[in-house]
């Protein structure tokens, strides 16, 4: 069961007027943001009357206008804009926005007051090192997969462990109702995790868990032979 929960702070004056000053040399702004922080969002452009803010709908999966998921950027699909505000925690749910603009994002964390400017050197990191946990898996002995016993929130990867068998690999699973990373770390005669849960946990948990990570979902192509990975 998925339960909608608005965060229900409110947007000071003083990270209000450091908002303004970020967006200052931007005319046409698209406002994108997680669910829980719409209000704040909305509350954010009904101040600023000195901008063009453009909300964008969903085309798949988010209920409101602005919203976003981590496998839903639609709305932060504004060509003509210059600039994305976003109003999220951590970089999980824009990572998905970045690789598909070249548009710097201004990305405000409402709870702590922390504003980050990022572009697509976000990507290029995180891209260098989920390539190096690819590495890695590929050429290790053992190898754990994390799954959740959350409802929607496990990648069935059955083909995946199969294939790394075949390679010479030992594969073991590891289950949680909720990851716990403190036991991830326990694991040390493990070479890599692959993680089936939720994909934010080798993006923006990736610095709590001390052996490489990586999602099933990118592992996958460098593993599984598949028509699109043979052409």
């Amino acid at each position: 069961m998925f339960v909608e929960s608005r965060y229900k702070g409110e947007v000071s004056d003083e990270l209000l007027e450091r908002i303004k000053e970020k967006i200052k040399p931007y005319k046409k702004i698209n406002l994108i943001g997680v669910i829980q922080y719409l209000d704040q969002m909305n509350y954010v452009k009904d101040r600023i009357k000195d901008k063009e803010f453009i909300i964008l709908s969903s085309k798949y999966r988010a209920m409101y206008p602005g919203q976003i998921l981590g496998c839903d950027q639609y709305a932060a699909e504004c060509e003509d804009c210059d600039i994305i505000l976003a109003f999220t925690q951590g970089i999980f749910h824009i990572m998905g926005v970045l690789m598909k603009t070249d548009k710097k994002i201004i990305n405000v964390d409402i709870e702590t007051g922390k504003i980050e400017e990022l572009d697509e050197k976000v990507v290029q990191k995180y891209k260098r090192r989920m390539m190096q946990a690819i590495g890695i898996t590929l050429n290790a002995k053992r190898v754990v997969f994390v799954e959740s016993i959350k409802s929607g929130q496990t990648v069935n990867a059955k083909d995946l462990k199969e294939a790394l068998i075949k390679r010479g690999i030992e594969v073991y699973t590891v289950v949680f109702d909720e990851i716990n990373f403190q036991r991830l770390n326990g694991f040390r005669d493990v070479d890599a995790f692959i993680n089936t849960a939720c994909q934010r946990i080798a993006i923006d948990d990736i610095d709590k868990i001390e052996k490489p990570i990586v999602n099933a979902e990118d592992l996958k192509p460098y593993v599984l032979q598949t028509p699109e990975n043979k052409r």
